[in-house]
């Protein structure tokens, strides 16, 4: 019997399921994405819950988990050797110690409880809405999920997220006195670590309908389910099993004669099974002109970067596609999407696709715009421990590495997507910005390892910092900034290449406390920082004056220069004008600046000549180049 041409295909013998009864009576039945910042902050951080409903326990040993912007390889957390016993729920929370849990939830919480701390490479339960993929210890494919929920913004809601019986989401909230919930001892965050609401009964809300498409179509069939333990899926055609075919969505990607019949999809969590109704893929007959379903979009992608064009389209017989880049035919693309790499300032231009059949065509076009990389450059790194040896004791935390990147751009950046590590440049290793996180005209942010942002500033001091500085918290095991000298990479959100990076510094060892720094002047990146010059101070969190150490913790975290930030200067847009007076270059200035016009005769070569030098003024300016000779001449203008 043919099988159906599925988008998500794996090995597995026909007419088996695999659906182990142990890990399908697991479930995520709690997430904590937005602890308060009252009481003390050092001790709260992202958790969520994991409950046994089985009659067996459970070896958790080589379990990984991940957040929505990772896979099974991009930063999961593999869990080590630890066993939930039948009806246990066991708590796992983001770099605190399991001690700082326990005292922020206080006496209401359940001392046998375990609490596993767990440290991330990029994982984060984000309060914006994101989502939590657990997988079993053997699993190579990232849709066999073990469990698998996606929840909503906090809305700046304290309370954890809870499993609601009748939506069959993660959507209900903590509410202290329901359901086992109580208020965290610490600062009255609502939740109920440790203890689990009961199971749900499963069921089909919404069953898979009959569907026609045209021949060469993309087909979807789907179905709405319910349960705690939460169902797990498995399609059949025709009776027998569809290998890998482990979702909610069953995707035919080439609807064909050998793809249609009867679909249905069995539910299964562990504890009960219930199978859909058969649902119908059909094919039409009647010949169509191609019509365009999805259209292509305009794309803008950093230079080194990658974009790929795609449509959906369709028609009776299945419709062919041909690519042009500015109206001339793009050689052996005939697919419905289009992937370029690499992409240069040439790349840019008009793409279009035509889609054709016998009966017509029709097309769709799109711009490229391909950016520079922006100038955003690594300006302060923090390596070494303080010399403070009293330093976590009277803080309540360990100082930590961190660096700084500033932007001298003109216009702001979005470091979502951004990614940043160690000298050892792996963009697969490296720490990815899953915020939305924008970098204005001279802004400087900061990324420190594992510390909160309220513990930075309480480091670093709410006087000596810039207002709104912006701090990025950051782990990994494999990201650590080495006292014995190491280095920073950073990539924008696009490239592939781990030597294509935005921004790169290295230095040697360093002094205790004391960070590398960025000098203004000349530009260059890798002096001591020294204490007045450039911003620099003494972090007020490294001063004991109990013990009148002379230790100095000294870096200028969040400014490049003492004072107020200096944006870069704009770029000078230059019109030339012929007047009586001689031959005026005009231009948009800035007051204070020092503009140089110069000119030279010919446009790619020949020394530059300095024609006069002026200090700007906010708003149109002109420079009076002198008569014109009637020869050609170029000029520029130069800002020192």
């Amino acid at each position: 019997m043919s099988k159906p041409s599925i988008l998500l295909w794996a090995s597995l013998a026909a007419g088996a399921l695999i659906l182990p009864s142990a890990q399908a009576q697991l479930a995520i039945t709690e997430i904590h994405s937005n602890a308060s910042t009252n009481g003390t902050p050092a001790i709260h951080a992202d958790w969520w819950e994991l409950t046994n409903y089985g009659s067996q326990p459970v070896d958790l040993t080589g379990y990984r988990f991940n957040d929505a912007t990772g896979g099974l390889a991009a930063g999961s957390v593999m869990l080590p050797a630890l066993v939930l016993a039948p009806g246990e729920s066991m708590v796992f929370v983001e770099a605190i110690p399991a001690d700082d849990f326990r005292q922020w939830w206080g006496p209401a919480l359940p001392p046998s409880v375990q609490v596993y701390s767990y440290l991330t490479n990029g994982i984060g339960l984000s309060s914006s809405g994101d989502a939590l993929r657990l997988w079993g210890p053997t699993t190579t494919n990232e849709q066999e999920v073990v469990d698998s929920v996606d929840f909503g913004s906090a809305a700046g809601e304290t309370t954890t997220f809870l499993y609601d019986p009748a939506s069959g989401g993660m959507t209900a909230r903590a509410v202290v006195g329901q359901a086992g919930a109580f208020a965290a001892a610490d600062n009255g965050d609502a939740g109920s670590p440790g203890v689990a609401g009961p199971t749900s009964a499963l069921e089909i809300v919404v069953q898979p309908v009959d569907t026609v498409v045209n021949p060469g179509d993309r087909a979807t069939l789907s179905v709405t389910a319910k349960g705690l333990p939460r169902p797990r899926y498995q399609w059949r055609f025709k009776g027998e099993t569809i290998p890998g075919a482990l979702q909610s969505r069953l995707v035919i990607s080439n609807a064909n004669a050998t793809t249609i019949g009867l679909y249905s999809v069995i539910l299964e969590n562990g504890l009960s099974t219930v199978e859909s109704r058969e649902a119908r893929l059909s094919l039409t007959e009647v010949p169509q002109a191609p019509s365009i379903t999805v259209m292509l979009t305009n794309q803008i992608v950093l230079a080194g970067g990658s974009v790929t064009f795609a449509i959906e389209a369709t028609g009776v017989p299945q419709p062919t596609f041909a690519w042009t880049y500015n109206d001339v035919v793009i050689p052996n693309q005939t697919g419905a999407s289009l992937t370029l790499s690499n992409l240069v300032a040439s790349a840019a231009g008009t793409y279009r696709v035509t889609v054709s059949n016998a009966s017509g065509q029709t097309s769709s076009s799109a711009l490229l715009t391909v950016r520079a990389k922006p100038d955003l450059r690594i300006t302060e790194v923090r390596s070494t421990d303080p010399l403070d040896p009293d330093f976590s004791r009277r803080n309540g935390f360990a100082a930590q590495d961190w660096f700084e990147v500033t932007s001298f751009e003109r216009v702001a950046v979005s470091l979502k997507g951004w990614r940043v590590d160690d000298n050892s440049a792996s963009l697969t290793a490296a720490y990815v910005v899953t915020n939305e996180v924008e970098i204005l005209p001279g802004e400087s942010v900061i990324f420190v390892e594992r510390l909160a942002p309220e513990q930075f500033i309480a480091w670093w001091g709410t006087n000596e910092l810039p207002a709104g500085l912006k701090i990025i918290t950051y782990s990994g095991s494999g990201f650590g900034l080495s006292s014995g000298g190491d280095g920073v990479r950073l990539w924008d959100a696009t490239t592939g290449s781990n030597a294509d990076t935005v921004s790169a510094v290295d230095f040697p060892a360093g002094t205790g406390g004391v960070t590398f720094n960025f000098d203004p002047a000349t530009g260059v990146f890798g002096g001591l920082s020294v204490e007045g010059v450039d911003g620099v101070y003494q972090a007020p969190g490294s001063i004991d004056r109990d013990l009148n150490l002379t230790v100095k913790d000294l870096g200028s975290p969040g400014r490049i220069r003492a004072g107020t930030v200096v944006l870069p200067p704009a770029k000078p847009d230059l019109t030339v004008v012929l007047a009586e007076v001689g031959l005026l270059v005009r231009f948009q200035g800035e007051a204070g600046r020092v503009y140089r016009l110069d000119a030279r005769a010919a446009l790619g070569s020949g020394d530059w000549t300095p024609v006069k030098e002026t200090v700007g003024i906010a708003g149109p300016m002109e420079i009076n180049a002198g008569a014109s000779t009637g020869d050609a001449t170029f000029f520029r203008v130069v800002i020192p």
